[in-house]
């Protein structure tokens, strides 16, 4: 294998390992340590209008939405990331144990359809990579690898058939690269087939899916923001968002409601006279299990959810095991008892935000206070200021 190749799979295994990594690490007790390379990354895009959107989510992650069509997609996701895990690694094991029994070629089973069903096998798996964890970085990765990927494959070829010939040749004739039919091939053909350098045209065959793949997702960020149970009140400078589908009147009751209790106006006066322009508000269910994506959970919730956590891990992973682990997380609000996590809004340059630019990509949002109410009875069982931080320091996560 030469130089220029073990690069370029050493990027690949380095890209998908620092997108799965995020997934994994930030419910493990090594986030700190991992956060602590990637986050600056990601605190760096934050910082500059022209970057901040690479940092943003475009599908729901933090919240079940009204539309029965993203929250598929969310257990689509995890289902896909786990059956390409699966048949990679029956792949794997398919290439490995005819290298043991020193089989030149494989053509059986997975490669008797296709010539590069690992490849296709990393591909859906991090395709439901992005799907639940939807950050715009990561579509960009994913774009990416995606050609990486054809880039070794052809490679690979290359040294078969200088390593096989004819028969080889064959082989290829008769087997699609990834899919079967070649659906990729043909359209690549019909809107790139005429430039006359296959070098340029895959180049710009790249640059066209990305920009199509952006645009996509900027719409889906729009549809998720429709569909998500969410309001904005200007007399209170408030944005509210409820983890939880509820209607408009509901979450603006419980608001309402909330400003009835004292001692929460009084600390949300403070902030105001502290400079202060908005709030963004989350009402969730409190025994709702990624509260951390918000605020630093005390040491009381954290043990809950670190007894919950490798379960949780096994049911995001592999959903069909735990159809309700993802109903489980997001908790169930019992009767009137709600949490309400007020976060501070920043721009890059410390100033504060009004609540009408709480979805903008380069406003921060750092927790301020988290109130346990009643809002039928109008009490406060608990109010809590918080430190300016999440779970993973002031990482930019997800807000719907």
């Amino acid at each position: 294998m030469s130089m220029d190749s073990r690069v370029v799979r050493g990027s690949v295994v380095f890209f998908y390992v620092l997108i799965g990594l995020e997934i994994i690490i930030m419910i493990s007790p090594f986030a700190a340590y991992f956060y602590a390379v990637y986050g600056p990354v990601l605190n760096f895009l934050y910082d500059y209008k022209i970057t901040a959107w690479l940092a943003g989510f475009f599908l729901p992650h933090a919240v079940v939405s009204k539309s029965a069509l993203l929250n598929f997609l969310n257990g689509l996701g995890r289902t896909l990331f786990s059956l390409g895990l699966i048949l990679f690694v029956i792949g794997a094991f398919q290439i490995y144990t005819a290298k043991f029994r020193q089989k030149r070629m494989v053509t059986s089973i997975m490669y008797r359809w296709i010539r590069h069903p690992q490849y296709l096998f990393l591909a859906i798996a991090g395709f439901g990579l992005l799907l639940f964890w939807p950050r715009f970085i990561i579509l960009v990765l994913y774009v990416s690898m995606l050609f990486v990927y054809y880039m070794l494959a052809r490679y690979e070829e290359q040294r078969m058939v200088a390593e096989h010939g004819n028969k080889y040749r064959e082989y290829m004739e008769r087997t699609a690269m990834f899919i079967p039919g070649e659906p990729g091939r043909k359209i690549f053909a019909f809107l790139f087939g005429w430039m006359k350098s296959p070098r340029l045209a895959l180049g710009v065959s790249y640059l066209f899916v990305l920009l199509v793949g952006v645009a996509v997702a900027f719409g889906l960020r729009g549809y998720t923001i429709s569909e998500t149970s969410m309001v904005y009140l200007p007399e209170k400078q408030i944005t509210a968002v409820s983890i939880l589908p509820q209607s408009d009147h509901s979450l603006e009751h419980i608001i309402a409601d909330a400003y009835e209790i004292s001692a929460v106006t009084d600390l949300v006066t403070n902030f105001h006279q502290k400079g202060h322009k908005g709030f963004l508000v989350h009402v969730m269910p409190r025994n709702y299990m990624m509260q951390g994506l918000f605020v630093q959970p005390s040491e009381s919730q954290m043990r809950p959810m670190r007894r919950f956590s490798w379960k949780a891990v096994i049911g995001f992973v592999f959903p069909f095991l735990r159809p309700r682990g993802h109903q489980t997380m997001m908790g169930e609000i019992k009767g009137t008892e709600v949490r309400l996590i007020f976060s501070q809004l920043t721009w890059p340059n410390g100033e504060y935000a009004p609540a009408n630019k709480a979805l903008d990509f380069t406003v921060k949002h750092l927790p301020l206070l988290k109130a346990d109410i009643d809002y039928q009875k109008h009490t406060a069982d608990a109010l809590e200021r918080t430190p300016n931080r999440n779970f993973w320091g002031q990482m930019p996560m997800p807000l719907l």
